[in-house]
């Protein structure tokens, strides 16, 4: 892994902090593409990915991309009839448009490396949870973006996987709990009745971009305790 580097967007904290960790930990060189100031030790560009220009002007400073990992991305809750114009635009400009925006800009350097790419999506792009069916959407849409591009670039040496974690103990989930007993309900609604840890995305990512992966590509790997395995999770 040694002269690698990695572009992780979002890596500022929560999941993105643990992969960016995990990578550099093993001797990659890494880069943070977030709105908010990475920690010391890596590579850092403020930047928007709703914002074209602002990756564009990011990646043409960063030399050479052998890993993408479009971590960035933001959770959302509300229902089909409670959702206004301006949060579908928001979530999917996000979601969506913002992975798409910051893969098409670095393709180029991914394929001259024949690197890899990994897109955290969600355990709930293939379940439904029905108070967040934009969300849902978004993640099921990264899913599908995940296996094209694996079908596209598979001939240029690229691989291209996606993660599809489940609730995971970072700040944004701890922000969304009101007390320790709405902590206990989520963790007793998966299989194996805990709530996954950064450091369990983290380990999957860079399975996924290792050599021990060299012939996977168009995957969708759930870390999730079980609940993609479970119609349960969406009653």
């Amino acid at each position: 892994m040694e002269e690698k580097i990695a572009v992780v967007t979002g890596g500022s904290s929560g999941m993105g902090l643990a992969i960016a960790k995990k990578l550099q930990e093993n001797g990659i060189k890494v880069y943070v593409l977030d709105i908010q100031q990475s920690p010391e030790g890596f590579g850092f560009f403020k930047v928007d990915i709703r914002h074209d220009e602002e990756i564009q002007n990011a990646l043409s400073q960063i030399p050479k991309i052998d890993i993408l990992v479009n971590n960035a991305g933001v959770y959302f809750e509300k229902y089909l009839e409670d959702t206004t114009n301006e949060e579908i635009d928001k979530i999917v400009d996000i979601n969506i448009k913002g992975t798409y925006l910051v893969t098409r800009n670095a393709i180029k350097k991914i394929k001259k490396s024949k690197g890899s790419i990994v897109t955290i999506a969600s355990c709930l792009g293939v379940v439904p949870e029905l108070t967040s069916p934009l969300y849902c959407t978004t993640k099921a849409g990264l899913i599908m973006f995940t296996k094209c591009l694996a079908q596209q670039y598979a001939d240029c040496g690229v691989r291209v996987n996606c993660v599809l974690p489940g609730p995971i103990d970072t700040p944004l989930l701890q922000n969304s709990f009101l007390d320790e007993s709405m902590a206990e309900h989520c963790a007793s609604r998966i299989p194996m009745r805990r709530i996954g840890n950064p450091e369990d995305v983290a380990n999957m990512v860079f399975f996924l971009i290792s050599d021990k992966a060299t012939f996977i590509t168009g995957g969708a790997f759930p870390v999730d305790g079980g609940v993609s395995s479970s119609s349960l999770y969406s009653k």
